[in-house]
This record gives C-alpha cells, sequence and structure tokens, in this order.
C-alpha cells in the first residue's frame, strides 16, 4: 500500500469524497466507462490517495458493495425482532426494505444495473447474499403462519414469492425515471390483499 501523500492527510473526508463520486460515476456511466483518472477529478483528489484508501477502481467499488451488504446485516436483527402477527411482521420487514432502498436509490441502482444488466467490466460480486437471506426470512414467516393458522396451508415458495414480488416491484419503480407508482403506503396496501387471499378460511 503507498505511504499516506500530504494531499491525503490534509484532506480528511477524501474517502467519503472518493465514495461518493464513484457512485455518481459509476451510475450514471457505467463502471467500464468510469476511469480512475475522474473518478478523482471529481473528488477533488489525486490518484495516490485513491490507491491509498482503496488500492484500485476495482478495491473502490468492491468497497461501495460490502458497506451495502454491512447495512442490509445491521438491519436485519431491528427488521426481524418486531412482534406482532406474521402479516404485521412482514408488512414491518418490507417497508424496512423499501426505506432503507429510497434512502440508498444510487447504490440500489447501481446493483441493478449490475445484476440485471451486463457486468460492465465490474469485478465480480455475490449479490445474492442478501438476496438469500431475505428469502429465508420471509419462507420462515411463511412457515410460521401457516403452522400458527393466519395463513391457509399451500406452496412456502409460491407464497413467499408473491410476497417478495410486492417489494421488488415497489423498490423497482422507484428507480423509474417516472414519478413512481407505487410508495411506501402502498406496499401495506397490497401485501393485505395478499394476506387476505392467503387467509385461513
Amino acid at each position: 500500500m503507498p505511504a499516506k501523500t500530504r494531499t491525503e492527510s490534509s484532506q480528511p473526508d477524501a474517502r467519503e469524497r472518493l465514495l461518493n463520486a464513484a457512485l455518481v460515476l459509476f451510475t450514471q456511466r457505467g463502471y467500464a466507462a468510469s476511469s480512475v483518472r475522474e473518478i478523482c477529478a471529481a473528488a477533488g483528489v489525486t490518484k495516490p490517495v485513491l490507491y491509498y484508501y482503496f488500492n484500485s477502481k476495482e478495491g473502490l467499488y468492491l468497497h461501495l458493495m460490502e458497506e451495502s451488504y454491512a447495512l442490509f446485516v445491521s438491519l436485519v436483527p431491528k427488521l426481524t425482532s418486531y412482534t406482532g402477527t406474521v402479516r404485521q411482521r412482514v408488512i414491518h420487514l418490507c417497508e424496512g426494505i423499501f426505506d432503507t432502498s429510497t434512502q440508498k436509490l444510487d447504490v440500489v441502482r447501481l446493483i441493478y444495473s449490475i445484476y440485471y444488466g451486463t457486468p460492465q467490466g465490474a469485478p465480480a460480486y455475490n449479490f445474492d447474499r442478501c438476496y438469500d437471506r431475505l428469502l429465508e426470512i420471509i419462507v420462515g414467516l411463511v412457515r410460521e403462519g401457516i403452522e400458527q393458522g393466519e395463513f391457509r396451508a399451500g406452496d412456502v415458495g409460491d407464497m413467499t414469492w408473491a410476497i417478495l414480488s410486492c417489494l421488488n416491484v415497489a423498490i423497482g419503480g422507484q428507480l423509474s425515471h417516472c414519478p413512481p407508482r407505487i410508495d411506501r403506503t402502498a406496499i401495506a396496501r397490497i401485501l393485505t390483499l395478499l394476506f387476505d387471499g392467503l387467509r385461513e378460511k
């Protein structure tokens, strides 16, 4: 790792500015089209500063992804400790994920563009870790709902995907260049309709 430069030591916020500049450029232009020179220029630092903190453009990108994953991990205990009926807990979980996604929309947009689009030359990253954990949580809630008689017996996987579909559509709508058609309150309404259909007769 290069020695700390005078530029770096005189700019204590340089690391955050590099992260913010990279996120904007990666989102607007794509990973491959964003050069180290452009990221440094946007952050107002020199290349050695980027190399000091992240070693490379790849390291900078991976740090953005790891920060996002760490945020998700920190949210899980808060979103799963809510008490109430299964439907109330699922709604609370989905609203929490939606709220965080809208607060970090640039990161979500970057993740979606790479996960669902072309790799853009970005380093490989396991995006499925978050999704698999979310699936696991919802599967557990659906099973609990069936066991407690809150939901009718049925295919747990299908029920889980129905819930996740509501959340995915709501988050995806926030990424559109048009005004979002589904907001936070709509998530609860849509899930309530779904739960009414799943309710034990």
